[in-house]
C-alpha cells in the first residue's frame, strides 16, 4: 500500500474490531436487554454530524463562517421515523463545538400535514434530560435525553423543537434527512401565557446552507433518534456513503418494506456530501465533507442500537478528488487497491458484529463538471478516472467477502452507459427524486429479510414510471439504426471513443420489467439491452413524470428532505464566490464574522 495513512487507519479499525469482539455481545449496546420479552431499542432516524463551520484559514486566520441561532429563539426539525415504537429517546451532540451549548427546553410532537412547519396541536410532549427541562453539553460531548412516552408508526413524521435562550453557534450539524425552521420566541406548549402560536413556525425560515445550486438542509445538534419496539426482531438498516446517496433513496426503500408488511425494519441514512472512505474532507469547505468513513464508521454504524444491515456507497471521491484542480494539492493520493483494502476492513468490522454488508457499484457520472469559484472545469469526467472506478465496481461484483451488491448500471443512459439517464440527475452525478426512486427499486428487499412478492416498488408507491425516458431513448436509438446508412461513433469525453454496438437495443414491453445495463465491457462499447433474468422494477403505466433533462419531477406527497440540486461531486462546491464576498465585507468593515450562510437573522430584543 503506497500511503502509510491508509495502513494506520486500517490498523486502527482492526484494533477496534478486536475490542468489540471481546467487549460486547451482539445487541448489548446502549442498555438493550438481550432476550428481554418486552422489546428493544432500535435506531429509527439518524444523520451523520459534521463540523458546520467554514474555516477561512489563510484568508483570515482563526475566523470561521457558520450558522447561528439568535438568543431567545426556537428551532424545529421535521423528519420521518422509519419504524414505530412506544417510546423515543434522542441523542444531541456538541462534538465539534468549541464552547458549551445549552438547550433551554425541548419537545417532540406530531407534524402537521399543512406543510407550514406546524405541529398537531395537543401532541407536543416535553423532552427531559435527567428529569430536567434544560441541559448543557460541553465541547466534544454528546447527551442522551430521558426516554419519552411517545408512540409512533413506521414512516410517521414528527417534529423536534428546541428553545435556545442564549445565542448559539451551529458548529455540530447534520446536513440531510430533515428540514429545520427557526423563529424568535419561546414557541413551546405550556401554561405560560407568553407561549403563543407555538404550533406554527414560518416555513420560509428554513435553516440551510446554500451556494448557487447547492443546498444543505441543516439539522443542528440532533444526531440519532431511537424507538422502543415491542418486536424482538426489530432492527435497523444503515445507508452510508457520499453525495450520490444524499437523497431520499433510504426513505423510498423504507416505504417498499412497509408496503410488504415489514414494519419492524428501520432504514436510516448516514451519507455525507463530499465524503471519502480513506481521508477527511479537504479544501475551503472540507469540514462539511465529514471525517473519513473509516473514522466515522463506529459512530455512524457499529454503535447504533439495533443495526443488522449496512449499505455502502463510497469511493468515487477518493479517486475523483485527486483529479480536481483545486482539491488535488491537499487530497491524499490513493489507488483502487487502497480503497478495496478499506472495503475489506468495513466488511470485517460489520461481520464481527453480526451485521450484513452490501456495496453499491459506482454509479455513472459522465457529463458532470465541478465548478470552483465560479469557474467550470475544476473536475470533469474522463475515461482515465472511469477506468479506476471500474476497478472498484469489478471488486464489488466479484468479491466473496461482502454479503451482496447493488448494481447501479440500471441508472445509466441507454445511449451512453457512462452517463446517468438525464431525468435521474440534475448535474450528471447526483440524483433527482426520480433517480432516488429508481435506485431504491434496484435494492433487493430480500437483503433485509423482506418478502419481495409482498413489497410494492417505490415507483408504484410514488405513482411514477422512472424508466419512461429510458424507453424513449431506446426507441429513438433503434429508429435511428434502421434508417442510418452506417453506424456513427459516439464521441467519448476527454479521451477514448465509445462505439455503438452491433446488436440492437430493445424496448421492454408493458408486460415485462425494465432493463438494466451491465458494466461497460473492457473495450468500452455500449452493451446490448437484454431483459434481466429477475425483476427489478415494474413500470407504472401513465405519464406522471415530465421526463425532461431538468431532473425535476412531480412526485406526489414527497417529503423532499434531501432533494438537492448540486453542482459539485460532493465537495460542497458549486460556485462559492459568496464566501469571498463575505470575506471582503469582513475585511472592509472590521466587524466580527458571525454570519450565517443562509440568511442573517437579527437577535430578538
Amino acid at each position: 500500500m503506497k500511503n502509510g495513512t491508509v495502513t494506520k487507519k486500517i490498523k486502527a479499525a482492526l484494533a477496534l474490531l478486536t475490542a468489540f469482539m471481546f467487549a460486547f455481545a451482539p445487541g448489548a449496546l446502549f442498555g438493550a436487554s438481550a432476550g428481554a420479552a418486552s422489546g428493544k431499542w432500535v435506531t429509527t432516524w439518524a444523520t451523520s454530524l459534521v463540523n458546520g463551520s467554514i474555516e477561512l484559514g489563510s484568508v483570515i486566520p482563526g475566523v470561521a463562517v457558520q450558522d447561528v441561532i439568535p438568543s431567545k429563539s426556537t428551532i424545529r426539525t421535521e423528519l420521518s421515523v422509519t419504524t414505530g415504537g412506544k417510546k423515543l429517546r434522542f441523542k444531541f451532540s456538541n462534538e465539534f463545538g468549541k464552547s458549551a451549548i445549552t438547550i433551554s427546553e425541548a419537545s417532540v410532537a406530531r407534524t402537521s400535514d399543512s406543510g407550514k412547519a406546524a405541529i398537531v396541536d395537543g401532541t407536543q410532549t416535553p423532552i427531559l434530560f435527567n428529569k430536567q427541562t434544560s441541559a448543557t453539553i460541553a465541547p466534544g460531548e454528546t447527551l442522551w435525553s430521558d426516554s419519552v412516552r411517545f408512540e409512533t408508526k413506521a414512516l410517521e413524521k414528527i417534529s423536534i423543537s428546541g428553545y435556545f435562550r442564549n445565542l448559539t453557534y451551529i458548529t455540530t450539524t447534520g446536513l440531510s434527512n430533515g428540514r429545520t425552521y427557526m423563529s424568535t420566541g419561546l414557541l413551546m406548549s405550556g401554561s405560560n401565557a407568553s407561549r403563543v402560536n407555538y404550533t406554527s413556525l414560518p416555513a420560509s425560515n428554513e435553516i440551510n446552507i446554500s451556494s448557487g445550486t447547492v443546498t444543505y438542509h441543516t439539522i443542528p445538534f440532533l444526531a440519532d433518534i431511537e424507538t422502543y419496539s415491542s418486536d424482538e426482531n426489530a432492527c435497523t438498516a444503515v445507508f452510508i456513503g457520499d453525495s450520490t446517496l444524499v437523497n431520499d433513496t433510504y426513505l423510498h426503500y423504507a416505504k417498499r418494506l412497509v408496503s410488504g408488511g415489514s414494519t419492524n425494519v428501520a432504514v436510516v441514512n448516514e451519507a455525507v456530501i463530499g465524503n471519502k472512505l480513506l481521508s477527511d474532507g479537504t479544501g475551503l469547505i472540507g469540514n462539511l465533507c465529514g471525517k473519513a468513513m473509516l473514522d466515522r464508521f463506529t459512530r455512524d454504524v457499529l454503535t447504533l442500537p439495533g443495526v443488522k444491515y449496512c449499505f455502502v456507497k463510497i469511493g468515487l471521491n477518493d479517486i475523483a478528488h485527486q483529479y480536481s484542480k483545486s482539491l488535488s494539492p491537499t487530497t491524499p493520493k490513493y489507488t483502487p487497491k487502497d480503497i478495496i483494502a478499506g472495503y475489506k476492513t468495513l466488511v470485517s468490522l460489520c461481520h464481527a458484529r453480526g451485521i450484513k454488508i452490501y456495496f453499491f457499484t459506482k454509479s455513472p457520472w459522465k457529463g458532470y463538471e465541478r465548478e470552483f469559484l465560479g469557474q467550470s472545469g475544476d473536475l470533469t469526467w474522463s475515461l482515465e478516472i472511469q477506468k479506476l472506478c471500474d476497478e472498484l465496481t469489478n471488486w464489488v461484483k466479484t468479491n466473496k467477502e461482502a454479503d451482496g451488491y447493488i448494481d447501479c448500471a440500471g441508472l445509466a443512459n441507454p445511449a451512453d452507459t457512462y452517463a446517468l439517464c438525464p431525468s435521474f440527475t440534475p448535474d450528471g452525478a447526483h440524483l433527482t427524486e426520480l433517480g432516488s426512486i429508481a435506485l431504491a427499486d434496484l435494492i433487493p428487499v430480500e437483503f433485509v429479510g423482506a418478502n419481495a412478492s409482498k413489497c410494492k416498488t417505490a415507483a408504484s408507491i410514488a405513482g411514477v414510471d422512472p424508466y419512461k425516458e429510458k424507453k424513449q431513448i431506446i426507441k429513438k436509438m433503434n429508429s435511428e439504426k434502421t434508417t442510418a446508412p452506417a453506424e456513427e461513433p459516439i464521441s467519448g469525453n476527454n479521451s477514448g471513443t465509445v462505439t455503438t454496438p452491433t446488436n440492437e437495443a430493445t424496448l421492454p414491453t408493458e408486460a415485462t420489467e425494465p432493463v438494466t445495463e451491465p458494466v461497460t465491457s473492457p473495450d468500452y462499447t455500449i452493451p446490448a439491452f437484454e431483459e434481466p433474468a429477475t425483476a427489478v422494477l415494474t413500470p407504472v403505466n401513465g405519464d406522471k413524470t415530465n421526463g425532461n433533462q431538468s431532473g425535476k419531477n412531480n412526485t406526489p406527497n414527497n417529503p423532499n428532505y434531501n432533494v438537492i440540486d448540486i453542482n459539485s461531486i460532493g465537495t460542497g462546491g458549486g460556485s462559492i464566490a459568496f464566501i469571498l464576498i463575505l470575506v471582503t465585507a469582513v475585511i472592509g468593515s472590521g466587524i466580527a464574522v458571525v454570519l450565517t450562510m443562509t440568511r442573517r437573522r437579527e437577535e430578538a430584543e
